[in-house]
C-alpha cells in the first residue's frame, strides 16, 4: 500500500513549478526521471524511493474529480498524483510538503488518502 496525495492545480505545473515544489519538500533527495512511464522519483540520500509523482493530466470532465476523489472540484483542473511508502511518516511528510507547494504555486486543492 501508498500514501497518496494530489494535487488538483488550477493552472498548468510547470518545470519551475515542479522543481521548486520537489526542492521546497526535499531539498537533499536525488530526482531520478523515469522518462517511459513519466514518472519522477525522489530518493532519499540513502537511495531508498521517499516519493513518485506522476506527470500532470488535465481533467475537463465535469463531476469527474467528485467521481475519482469524492470532492467537488470544478474543472478545469491539472491532476498530480504522488505516492509515497506506507508507514513512513517521513516519505508522508515529502509528499503532503510537495503538494502544498505545488498547489501554493499553482492554485488549486489538495486531496490525500488519509
Amino acid at each position: 500500500m501508498t500514501f497518496d496525495v494530489v494535487g488538483l492545480c488550477r493552472r498548468e505545473p510547470d518545470a519551475d513549478a515542479l522543481i521548486s515544489a520537489i526542492r521546497a519538500a526535499s531539498p537533499l533527495s536525488e530526482v531520478e526521471v523515469d522518462e517511459d512511464r513519466m514518472l519522477f522519483l525522489l530518493r532519499h540520500p540513502g537511495g531508498r524511493v521517499v516519493l513518485t509523482i506522476e506527470n500532470a493530466r488535465s481533467v475537463r470532465v465535469p463531476g469527474e474529480v467528485r467521481r475519482l476523489l469524492g470532492i467537488d472540484v470544478p474543472p478545469p483542473v491539472w491532476w498530480v498524483e504522488s505516492r509515497a511508502p506506507e508507514d513512513d511518516a517521513e516519505a508522508e511528510a515529502i509528499a503532503r510538503g510537495f503538494t502544498s507547494a505545488l498547489v501554493a504555486a499553482t492554485g488549486g486543492s489538495s486531496w490525500s488518502s488519509r
